[in-house]
């Protein structure tokens, strides 16, 4: 009776795995560690410098991974933007399978904001850095260069938001 009752719990099991496995994308099941020995940069976009437009822009962020092994991002970056401290969280967009990235490989995610001059009476940040949170936790700093950003977190179709790890 107990060799019955083993061999039911390992076909059920058996049968949850494999339903989960056609549910659950290849792509979405990490294939190696989070990412934690990366260097992060500015790699382009549409916005200048010093900001000054009052539209919808975007920067790009460099993720490379200057580690021995391999490593994985899966999904959104978290990133907030701080003037003095005081952060300001941009929204991350859903979906994205993600990457695995050899050591010394490259990988991108934009953030796509609303620059504001000022002159349009919305309320803005003036950030400093963006405190960026990849997806497995490790956290690193970039200094702003791109000018202030309307204030957002009340908006039913918000501007500023995240887009996955590409």
């Amino acid at each position: 009776m107990q060799r019955v009752q083993n061999l039911a719990r390992r076909v059920a099991a058996g049968a949850l795995v494999s339903s989960l496995s056609a549910v659950v994308p290849a792509a979405a099941v990490p294939g190696s560690p989070a990412c934690e020995h990366v260097t992060l940069s500015w790699a382009g976009g549409t916005t200048k410098q010093g900001g000054g437009s009052d539209r919808q822009e975007t920067a790009r962020v460099q993720v490379k991974n200057t580690g021995d092994r391999a490593c994985s991002l899966l999904g959104a970056p978290s990133v907030e933007l701080t003037t003095d401290g005081v952060p300001e969280r941009l929204l991350p967009q859903r979906g994205g399978a993600g990457v695995d990235l050899a050591p010394g490989r490259t990988a991108t995610f934009t953030i796509t904001f609303l620059g504001d001059t000022g002159r349009n009476g919305n309320e803005i940040i003036r950030p400093d850095q963006a405190v960026v949170t990849l997806p497995g936790g490790t956290v690193k700093t970039l200094t702003w260069r791109w000018g202030s950003v309307t204030r957002q977190e009340a908006a039913s179709r918000p501007g500023n938001y995240v887009s996955p790890v590409a």
